[in-house]
């Protein structure tokens, strides 16, 4: 099976020609905060809410089953796992998967970059990752749209 790529964007589409639009792709974010710091900031709001999409291709008859995996966020400096979710690659029925998850927020432990890992179980010795980042950075001076 094969990663083919991992990113944050705001809206995906999909057409009968296998193609896939991809709107406002991102990897940055500057957070202002109310609370005068970021870092007494607990979770950032996205308006619209971020996709995370992953793209994955079963590349031999061999990976043409079911596959569990992980999807992690970890805080900056990548020793923290912030939240965990489990779910599933369905290869029996098709060779490519699209996982989108849609995100409301995403907790905050101040600015850094903060990675997205999508960790296939039966890898996890050999750290398979899917991975997109987000670097937070503080906004200074006027409020920012």
């Amino acid at each position: 099976m094969r990663h083919d790529w991992t990113l944050l964007c705001t809206e995906v589409q999909t057409h009968d020609t296998g193609a896939i639009g991809l709107e406002n792709i991102f990897s940055t974010l500057q957070v202002t905060s109310p609370f005068g710091s970021v870092a007494d900031v607990e979770s950032v709001l996205f308006d619209p809410p971020a996709l995370l999409v992953s793209h994955w291709t079963a590349e031999f008859e061999a990976d043409r089953r079911l596959h569990s995996a992980t999807l992690q966020l970890m805080a900056p400096g990548g020793e923290r796992v912030l939240w965990g979710e489990s779910v599933e690659f369905d290869f029996r029925n098709q060779t490519t998967i699209l996982m989108t998850l849609i995100m409301q927020n995403m907790p905050l432990t101040g600015i850094g970059t903060y990675e997205f890992h999508v960790l296939l179980d039966e890898y996890a010795m050999l750290s398979e990752w899917g991975r997109a980042s987000l670097t937070i950075s503080e906004a200074r001076g006027a409020a920012q749209s």
